[in-house]
């Protein structure tokens, strides 16, 4: 869509960072990076590193029958987890540092909270809001997609021929928002808030880049809207900002949840896997006086490298989704998109325009 009003074209393709034409790899890489189990993954990653271990003891570059090969690097490993501590205190004191505050602090926030919702039910008409925020999101979306119809229709009960321009343009909004609307609805009835499904929608939902489409139409014809489609415009942008908000608080408290879980999880992984790593280091030499078959010393020795690196399994896990998390979303702030997020005809005009 060019920014100039006299030769404006139609609205380009909503852009989308994570949906589209993909192939198996693209899908491998959004499972890992956001949509699959971090436990999962974690296993995934531990079982490629039980087998790599297996294979370079098969290769004679680990030798399980040098007790002080074992204990040297099962040292490093040990030496290597000790920084985890300190990792799970900075989330820990990165979490609580949202929680901790005076009481008027939180009567700020409680009230602004109180005032949110009331500016949400006006925009929406439900009375009151959803207090479950799966719910709360798909009203929402549900009154953004009520009232793009509703402008649709006034645009369309207009007979004058002046307004067909107008008319062209809002129905290619809304033919491209929509199904984006109705996907977005569906995925959400039902959804409880803490599972990836909500988040998808909130990295999926393209508000800024909806603004913009809707600020460009009532640049362009505002000299021929009436005070219907005017009314419903100022709707429109109403509710795509209380969209954008809530897309922003809840990404943040799903973050806040994540990292808690991994803190909590580096803890349960971390404090056996030192015991662990310290009696290997302890009696490795010892097992070996037992004399017994190859075989069994190749899985120790594996089964110990693999424990050792499982924090840093866990870490590489949550770390991969909540950077993509912030990633895909570090651009959403108000009506502005960022370049890398247009659709290439508006790159193209943009760099004609220049």
């Amino acid at each position: 869509m060019t920014s100039t009003p006299e030769d404006r074209d139609p609205p380009a393709s909503q852009p989308d960072p994570l949906v589209g034409e993909e192939s198996r790899l693209d899908e491998l890489l959004h499972w890992v990076y956001l949509h699959g189990n971090r436990g999962v993954l974690s296993a995934l990653l531990l079982a490629g590193v039980f087998g790599a271990s297996l294979l370079l003891i098969r290769i004679d570059l680990i030798t399980p029958a040098e007790a002080g090969d074992v204990t040297a690097l099962s040292a490093a490993l040990v030496g290597g987890m000790l920084p985890f501590i300190t990792v799970v205190l900075a989330i820990n004191q990165l979490i609580l540092s949202e929680e901790f505050g005076t009481t008027g602090a939180f009567f700020e926030r409680l009230e602004a909270s109180r005032e949110f919702r009331r500016t949400v039910e006006d925009h929406t008409g439900y009375r009151p809001s959803p207090v479950e925020p799966a719910a709360f999101l798909r009203s929402l979306i549900e009154a953004k997609r009520r009232t793009a119809r509703g402008l649709q229709n006034v645009c369309h009960s207009s007979g004058s021929g002046s307004n067909l321009e107008l008319r062209a343009d809002v129905d290619d909004y809304v033919d491209l928002t929509a199904p984006k609307d109705d996907d977005a609805v569906e995925t959400l009835e039902g959804t409880t808030f803490g599972t990836f499904t909500v988040i998808g929608v909130i990295l999926h939902y393209n508000d800024p880049w909806q603004l913009q489409e809707v600020r460009q139409i009532r640049a362009h014809h505002r000299f021929r809207i009436s005070d219907a489609v005017d009314r419903q415009l100022d709707r429109l942008e109403d509710l795509l900002r209380d969209i954008h908000v809530t897309r922003q608080y809840f990404k943040t408290v799903y973050m806040q949840q994540e990292l808690a879980d991994l803190s909590k999880i580096l803890l349960y992984v971390g404090f056996p896997t030192l015991l662990g790593g310290a009696f290997i280091i302890i009696s490795y030499g010892n097992l070996l006086a037992l004399a017994l078959h190859p075989y069994v010393y190749a899985l120790v020795v594996s089964t110990t490298i693999t424990a050792l690196f499982s924090p840093f399994a866990v870490l590489l896990a949550y770390v991969l989704r909540i950077a993509t998390i912030a990633r895909r979303t570090a651009a959403d702030f108000g009506p502005f998109v960022l370049q890398e997020q247009l659709p290439s005809e508006d790159l193209e005009t943009s760099d004609a325009g220049e």
